[in-house]
């Protein structure tokens, strides 16, 4: 699958708010002076933004696969390399980072498995990663799925249009941690309608019912932030 096509998949979102977002709970993860960032899937760079106005990165890179938005994040970071990012990362020199995040953006790219690898290639020892990551074994997909079966592919959220890849807890974890990082913080994002009633009881009952109380979180959860540390 070629950038071009990719990139025509979230053409009709160029307009909206779909690359405007920004997230306080990414912000608040970074310490004072982080060093150099490389956000990848950075989008309009509003993220950018607000961490180079608080945290005073030494430099802020981004990689986004649509030119057009790309173009409107180099005006707020340092600089935004434009193409797929499979392609950009192999370009770039071994443990030249001090973190890398993938906000929403690797459930968007073609082989997140090179990508995990290539970020761990170009982070030394003592690097972070930052990654947030929607899940997949949200209780709204399972029921959607048990009881209508449908799979139904919207303009944003867990099956936005532009995933090509699907995680659960487990799965981003995993992946994680055999490209050789340790795992410093996976939590699960506060703002979900699912952690109110009824899908808090729902979830509640359908973990005691599988026998897996631990599973609840999961079932209640929209999205996974996650911090990791190259060992």
């Amino acid at each position: 699958m070629s950038s071009d096509l990719i990139a025509n998949i979230h053409k009709n979102k160029a307009h909206d708010t779909y690359f405007t977002l920004t997230n306080d709970d990414l912000v608040a993860l970074f310490p004072n002076n982080p060093g150099r960032i490389l956000d990848i899937g950075c989008a309009e760079g509003r993220l950018g933004e607000d961490i180079i106005k608080l945290k005073h990165p030494a430099e802020y890179i981004g990689i986004e696969i649509v030119p057009s938005i790309a173009e409107i994040a180099k005006t707020r970071l340092d600089d935004v390399l434009v193409g797929q990012a499979e392609e950009i990362l192999e370009t770039i020199e071994t443990g030249s980072f001090n973190w890398v995040i993938l906000a929403d953006s690797l459930e968007h790219t073609i082989d997140p498995w090179t990508v995990i690898k290539e970020v761990s290639r170009i982070l030394p020892s003592g690097g972070r990663l930052l990654v947030s990551m929607p899940n997949v074994r949200n209780l709204n997909i399972i029921l959607d799925l048990f009881k209508n079966g449908n799979w139904t592919y919207t303009s944003h959220g867990i099956l936005d249009q532009g995933h090509l890849r699907f995680f659960t807890k487990s799965s981003i974890l995993n992946l994680i941690t055999s490209n050789g990082f340790s795992v410093q913080s996976c939590r699960s994002n506060p703002r979900n309608r699912w952690k109110k009633l009824p899908g808090k009881t729902i979830s509640k009952l359908l973990s005691w019912f599988i026998g897996k109380p631990s599973a609840y979180e999961e079932f209640i959860t929209v999205q996974w932030i996650i911090v990791a540390e190259k060992k």
